[in-house]
């Protein structure tokens, strides 16, 4: 298995739906990464958990972490253990009392949580030999865009935030039953979305 670390995170727009490319960068190879298409919730939440941004109300990945907390002796590591027909297969290790049990995961998920906790993320050898890529970049270099690595995930994390407040008040103008000002809402979080 491989160590790797959340190296980079670009966007990019395919069609109608915009989307993310993480580079998972091994520990002791800084020439290779493994990228990894999520989407934009997904890089949103990975993004937050990078910052080490905790939102008032808890996200997805915040709920499952807290949960697994809960009710078993806690996350060990994840590992992306696959690649069929594009996709990658991860799986989420979790320590309980008697042995570790295996858990299928999203690998966006996985990493997300993995990113919360603090635990290792681990990439089978053959795979990440097979599909890694030269690391677009260092930290210090811009990329193409003429962003840097922390630039991109606060913007990430900025429109994270911005859409959460946004749904809130969309809630409320829906409880509130005043839905002219939910539609406008709502056409704020599309414009956001589109921006993306």
């Amino acid at each position: 298995m491989v160590e790797v670390n959340v190296k980079n995170i670009l966007f990019y727009a395919k069609a109608d739906m915009p989307g993310y490319t993480l580079f998972l960068q091994a520990s002791d190879d800084e020439s290779k990464s493994l990228p990894i298409v999520v989407g934009q919730y997904e890089a949103q939440s990975i993004a937050l958990a990078m910052e080490e941004i905790t939102l008032n109300r808890p996200m997805t990945h915040d709920l499952l972490d807290t949960v697994i907390q809960v009710f078993s002796e806690g996350l060990v590591q994840v590992s992306i253990s696959d690649l069929q027909e594009g996709t990658y297969y991860a799986r989420l290790h979790v320590q309980t009392a008697n042995m570790i049990e295996q858990v299928d995961a999203r690998p966006s998920d996985a990493i997300a949580l993995a990113l919360r906790r603090g635990v290792p993320i681990m990439v089978e050898d053959r795979l990440f030999k097979r599909s890694a890529v030269a690391t677009p970049g260092v930290e210090e270099k811009s990329n193409k865009h003429g962003s840097t690595f922390h630039e991109n995930v606060h913007a990430i994390t900025r429109q994270a935030e911005m859409r959460f407040d946004l749904e809130k008040d969309l809630r409320d103008a829906v409880l509130e039953e005043d839905y002219e000002k939910a539609a406008r809402i709502r056409d704020k979080i599309d414009a956001l979305t589109e921006k993306s």
